[in-house]
Order: C-alpha cells, then sequence, then structure tokens
C-alpha cells in the first residue's frame, strides 16, 4: 500500500538500527513527556496534575448554546456545535447529547484561567484539546496560541481538520488575519515552540479513509470532499515543519499520529501504518474504540477474531518500538503492556484529568457515562478552582504507579489479552 509519506525515506538502513543510533530523537508518550518515572507521579497525598486535558468550543458557539431554551439545545448541538467540524466521523468521542443534561457551556477564559491554574499550582506539564470540535475552527484559536506559549508546557491539539490540506478551508477561517493557504497555516503554527498536533490517521486506502469521516451521527452532513487527498497533502505539509526541521534542529518531532480507533476494517493495517510513521520519525499512538460518545456503539461489536488480531497487532508494534530503541529493553517485561500499542503507558488514571465544555471533571476521554465523571457541580469548579478540585478527583485517590491498565475499556483490556499479548511479544 501507498503511505503518505512515500515521499521520505524511512531513517533506518537496516533492521538493526535504533534512533540513538542515528542519532534521532523521537518522544514515546501521548503526553508529550517520554518515559515517567514513579517519582515524578509523587507520593499518594501529594500528587502533581501531570496531564490536564481539555475540552472548549468558540465563544460565538458557548453563547449561542447557553441562550438557547432547553428544547432548542439539541438542534443547537447538531446544527451549530458539531457541524463546526467538517468531519462527520464514525466513532466521535465527542457526540453525546446524554451528556451535557442542564449544564450550560464554560467559555474559553473560564477554563483557560483553570488551565494557567493547574500550570501554576499543580505541576501541569502537559496540557492536551480532544474537541468537542476542531481547534482551529476558532476565530480567535492563534490568541488561545499566544497564552498557551507564555506557559511555556507542552500543549497538544487533537486535529484532523481538512484545513491543514486546503487551501479554501483556511481562507475561510483565518482569511481575515490573511492566511490563504495551508502551507502558510502550518508555518504560523510552527513558530508556537510547545505546540505538538495529534493527528488523526486511520488507512492507507482512499475509500476507507473517507468512510470514516462520514455517517458519524445522524443529523450531521457529511463531509463532501476527498478526505484521503486532503489528508495526504496535510501530511506533506506537517511532515516539512513539524518533524522535518526539527529533527534536523536535533529535537523530537512535534506531530504524533493518532491510529484511533483501531477497528476490524483497520486493524490489519495497523502496523503498517506504525512501522510507516515510526521509522520517519513520528510516534504512532493507537488503540482500540473508546466507550464515549459514537465510539459505544463500535465498542459492543468487538468480536474475538478482532480481539485476536488487535493482540497480535500490539505484541508486533511493541516488539518494533523495542528494536529502533523508542522504548527500552525490559520496559514491557516490568510494566506490562500499555493501552497504547509499543509506545509509553498512559498516566491519566493517577495523575490527570479531563475538563468537559460543561465544566464537568472526567476521570479520561474514555468514557462519559456518570461513573466516569466527578461529582463537582461546573459552578463549584469555577467558584473554587482546580487546584480544590483536584485533590477531591477519583484519579486523585488512585494508587500512584504506572500501569493501570485501560479502565475505560475493561471489557477488551483484560487479564487475559494482556496475557495473550506478552505471549506474543516474547516469540521471536
Amino acid at each position: 500500500m501507498h503511505g503518505p509519506l512515500d515521499h521520505v525515506k524511512s531513517l533506518f538502513q537496516s533492521e538493526k538500527q535504533t534512533f540513538r543510533d542515528i542519532g534521532v530523537k523521537i518522544n514515546p508518550s501521548v503526553e508529550g513527556l517520554g518515559l515517567v518515572t514513579v517519582e515524578e507521579l509523587g507520593r499518594r497525598n501529594e500528587r502533581p496534575l501531570l496531564s490536564l486535558e481539555f475540552c472548549w468550543l468558540p465563544r460565538h458557539l458557548v453563547e449561542s448554546y447557553n441562550s438557547s431554551t432547553a428544547t432548542e439545545r439539541e438542534e443547537v448541538l447538531v446544527k451549530k456545535v458539531w457541524t463546526n467540524c467538517p468531519l462527520n466521523c464514525k466513532g466521535c468521542f465527542v457526540k453525546n447529547p446524554a451528556l451535557f443534561g442542564d449544564h450550560d457551556l464554560l467559555y474559553p477564559e473560564q477554563i483557560m484561567t483553570l488551565i494557567e491554574e493547574a500550570v501554576q499550582k499543580l505541576g501541569a506539564k502537559s496540557i492536551k484539546y480532544l474537541g468537542p470540535t476542531e481547534f482551529f475552527r476558532d476565530p480567535d484559536a492563534f490568541e488561545h496560541l499566544d497564552r498557551f506559549e507564555e506557559l511555556g508546557v507542552t500543549l497538544g491539539i487533537f486535529a484532523k481538520d481538512p484545513m491543514f490540506g486546503s487551501d479554501k478551508e483556511v481562507e475561510r477561517v483565518f482569511g481575515h488575519i490573511d492566511l490563504k493557504t495551508s502551507e502558510e497555516f502550518v508555518a504560523k503554527l510552527s513558530k508556537y515552540r510547545h505546540l505538538r498536533i495529534l493527528y488523526n490517521f486511520r488507512s492507507f486506502r482512499s475509500d476507507v479513509t473517507n468512510d470514516l469521516v462520514r455517517g458519524g451521527y445522524q443529523g450531521k452532513e457529511d463531509f463532501p470532499g476527498n478526505y484521503h487527498a486532503i489528508q495526504t497533502r496535510s501530511l506533506h505539509l506537517l511532515y516539512e515543519y513539524l518533524v522535518r526541521q526539527e529533527l534536523e534542529a536535533g529535537r523530537e518531532a512535534r506531530l504524533m499520529m493518532l491510529n484511533a480507533p483501531i477497528t476490524p476494517n483497520t486493524v490489519m493495517e495497523a502496523l503498517e501504518i506504525f512501522k510507516h510513521f515510526t521509522d520517519r520519525g513520528v510516534t504512532v499512538c493507537s488503540t482500540a474504540s473508546m466507550q464515549s460518545g459514537c465510539g459505544s456503539q463500535l465498542y459492543v461489536r468487538q468480536s474475538p477474531e478482532f480481539v485476536a488480531k488487535l493482540a497480535r497487532y500490539y505484541a508486533k508494534a511493541m516488539q518494533h518500538s523495542v528494536r529502533r530503541g523508542m522504548i527500552p529493553r525490559g520496559y514491557y517485561e516490568e510494566l506490562g503492556p500499555s493501552p497504547y500499542a509499543g509506545i509509553a503507558h498512559c498516566i491519566q488514571m493517577c495523575s490527570g484529568v479531563i475538563i468537559r465544555e460543561t465544566g464537568q471533571l472526567m476521570r479520561c476521554p474514555g468514557a462519559d457515562h456518570a461513573a466516569w465523571c466527578d461529582h463537582l457541580t461546573p459552578e463549584t469548579l469555577v467558584k473554587k478552582g482546580l487546584a480544590w478540585a483536584w485533590e477531591r478527583t477519583k484519579n486523585h485517590a488512585m494508587e500512584p504507579r504506572l500501569n493501570h491498565g485501560c479502565l475505560a475499556k475493561p471489557d477488551l483490556f483484560t487479564e487475559a489479552f494482556l496475557r495473550e499479548v506478552m505471549r506474543l511479544y516474547r516469540q521471536p
């Protein structure tokens, strides 16, 4: 299969070479923090909030939603909030009207105040934006980036916006600041030194790629263009500005690929995707479906055959990662498989929390049912602050250790599944 970075040669000349051998840095964690140690997690009663995730919407959408009546709000969600992202992805984690309930939405300024508090008082080192729309569909996006840059901590933004590869989309959103092409847009982003783009990529095949961004939520219009072609151009530009320039300067790439959720129609490509990007200096974060949003529909359909293929993928990705020296030998023997195939373990369960656009604090993006939500009202969070709230969360009460498994996917990441992954990993 043809990959989007076929025009870029692999960094390696043999299967035995590692990143250290060729003098290239690579970051093996979705947070951009590298391999976190147990000591960095802190003690049970003195815990930094290392990884903070957040969702927010542009100010004009918050105003529109909050000023609507209860009966109007679901229509506003579909026609304004979710349509602000031009894609209609299957398995989208954010589309769950039940999550919103009677809550108003918080404004970006309110959430930004909480983020600044996390950095200044709680030791946050990694901040990640996860939706519920595309971060760059906000006319104030660059003003937000300026404030994040001042914080001096890693900012990861989940993205798959067509504007990374469509000049028309860039001019439509940012023509008011004289940005007219995707290259101008990506070049401007590259100037923010603490920014990482977490870019979604799930298939080499054009038919699969285009199908995955359509039909996700009934009532929302599908993206009309050839997303696969736009995605390919996006990755050419992102590689040039956030990978090649960084590697040549002796720094880690500031692009990560997110192959998620892996589903039965994409699992057979997963290993080739992992190798395609890893061997060009780009870390790949991959996992199966989450339970949240539309992902719950995918989650219940995982067959034994799919789980077996997924276990094999996890084992092969782990082998490749260790072979390339991205993960040290002995790491998985000590800690077991990571919920993210072939890279570092997720530290969310004991060192993170997510602020949803409603102001609800949740354990992680993987689930959005009531049991996954901390019982603190948004009003209390805004009034008393995140430093007060963090000590009262479920994640703060967790034991500080590096592998809590994936509690958001307990029916998949079973002991039997993990044992099978390790059995396959140990095979030549």
